[in-house]
């Protein structure tokens, strides 16, 4: 699968992932939207962090020579 579909499909599972959890939190309706966008931002960037960990750990400790 292309690089393009892995994103759509990651931001699709995100929403769902946002929105549930944002939903969760609070017990309005008009808060929980307004918390969407920044939990949304906090969540792909915990993910790239994340990404960008596992690849350095792969490259330093992972390389086979």
């Amino acid at each position: 699968m292309s690089l393009v579909v892995h994103l759509v499909l990651f931001l699709c599972i995100t929403a769902a992932i946002v929105f549930l959890s944002a939903f969760y939190a609070d017990a309005e309706d008009g808060p929980a939207l307004r918390s969407v966008p920044k939990r949304a931002f906090q969540f792909v960037f915990g993910c790239t962090v994340l990404a960008a960990i596992l690849i350095v750990c792969e490259h330093v400790f992972g390389s086979v020579r």
